[in-house]
This record gives structure tokens, sequence and C-alpha cells, in this order.
């Protein structure tokens, strides 16, 4: 792994939904749970070799936990904090194509493949669950458990995945990003956190190039979201006042 580029900080004078973003999601709202449990969670007593399951491992903000096209070797769960995963193209600028928040995990799609395809890297201080999907065989579980559970854990990882790019190509700014700040919401929720009242980690430029918008047209509409009494806005804080707003813009 990277060294970390940035120190973060986060005292006690912090807002709290400040260091609520950093509140670790319970095993069992964990994507990569079905395959933690078959491996007794990898504690002293379950016989499973240091390093095939690294638990709570620490990432700094601005620390990549692996980079595109690098040799595949384990899939990772957010365990606190929050992650981007970016694709660079030869001659174009770099693309983001997903955040990951606490129970989400990142690097399945390489499982088919020999690299990673993307580069994931933390928007802030953070920890995460490490799997070395290469030392399965060395925990000593029969293989048809193992390939249950992996199963199962593809399975989640599918249902909470991807849930706005098949749907952008034709809305309208605030169409997006009313829908985004709903599935960042939704998907809060489905892991045990708070869904109403949450960060922002990541900038106005990368939630523009995710969802295919100039970062000053992101501002805009966020203010006029703002504005409108849907959210309240203050700096990286979003509250979410009126669900049924959002998701009348949404549906357009």
């Amino acid at each position: 792994m990277d060294k970390p580029r940035f120190s973060t900080h986060h005292s006690q004078c912090e807002p709290q939904a400040i260091r609520d973003a950093l509140v670790e999601v319970d095993c069992e709202d964990c994507g990569l749970d079905p395959i933690c449990m078959v491996l007794d969670y990898a504690e002293e007593a379950s016989g499973v070799p240091e390093g095939v399951l690294v638990r709570r491992h620490p990432v700094e903000r601005g620390e990549t936990i692996f980079r595109q096209e690098d040799p595949f070797h384990s899939i990772f769960a957010v365990k606190s904090g929050s992650f981007k995963t970016s694709v660079e193209y030869a001659g174009r600028s770099r693309q983001i194509i997903g955040f990951q928040f606490p129970g989400e995990l990142i690097g399945v799609e390489a499982m088919s493949q020999k690299t990673y395809p993307c580069t994931a890297r933390a928007l802030e201080r953070s920890s995460v669950c490490q799997l070395r999907i290469d030392r399965l065989p060395e925990s000593g579980r029969p293989l048809e458990t193992l390939q249950a559970s992996i199963i199962q854990l593809l399975g989640r990882e599918v249902t909470f995945s991807h849930q706005l790019v098949s749907s952008l190509v034709h809305q309208s700014a605030e169409q997006r990003i009313s829908g985004f700040l709903l599935s960042l919401s939704s998907r809060l929720t489905r892991r045990g956190m708070p869904g109403t009242e949450f960060i922002l980690t990541m900038s106005r430029t990368d939630i523009g190039s995710y969802l295919g918008l100039a970062s000053e047209t992101v501002s805009r509409v966020l203010t006029r979201l703002g504005r409108s009494g849907a959210i309240r806005l203050r700096r990286k804080r979003i509250l979410i006042l009126d669900r049924n707003t959002l998701e009348q813009l949404t549906a357009g």
C-alpha cells in the first residue's frame, strides 16, 4: 500500500456528524460477512493463519489500497470511512466510477481478471478488512464451503452496487444529483448507518466526474436544493429534510 500523503486528525471539537463518519459498520451489515463467518472472523481460536483475513487495517486520507493494473490479490471491505474508485484512460482525464462506504466491497471486479481495473483511494481516514483470496485454501475450511460463501458475497455485492449508472444518460443535472443523494442515503441506511444526515467526503469535482457534470453545476444544484428546503447544506454536511421532493425531482 502507498504511504499516506495527507495527515488527518479529528478532534473532539469537530461537529458530531463528522465524527460519526468514522463509525464502524457492524460485521453482520458488511458485504464481507458471508466469508468472515466461515473463517470465524480469523479469531485466535479459529485456526486461520495470520494474513488470510486482516481486520481493521487503517488507511489514511489519500492513501491507495490498490492501483489500476496492480496484480489482483485481495477483496477489501470498508469498515469505516469512505473511498473513491477511478479509471485512467489513455489521452483522457481520470474518471471517477464509484464511491464506497462502510460495509461495501472494493476490488470484487478483479476476481475474474488478473489485475485491478481501477484505483481505490481513501477519501478520509478509514479502515478496511482485507481478504486474501489467494490464501483462502490455507484457512483449512472445505473448498465447497468457501465457494458457497464467495457466491453469497458476490450476490450481495451485485445487489448493492452501481445503482445510478444505467439511469444517468438522459437525466438533467438536478435529477442526477437528487438521485445521487438518495442513493447515498439508501446505501448507508441498508448498512445500519445514519441515512438522513451524512458527510459528502468527496469533492464537487469528483461528484461531477461520477455524474458527468461540471463541478460548478454540482455546486449550483446543491445550493438550489438547499434553497428549496429539500436539503440543508453546510459545507460538506448534508441533512435530507424532504425526501419526497428529492424523489419527485429524480423521477422528473
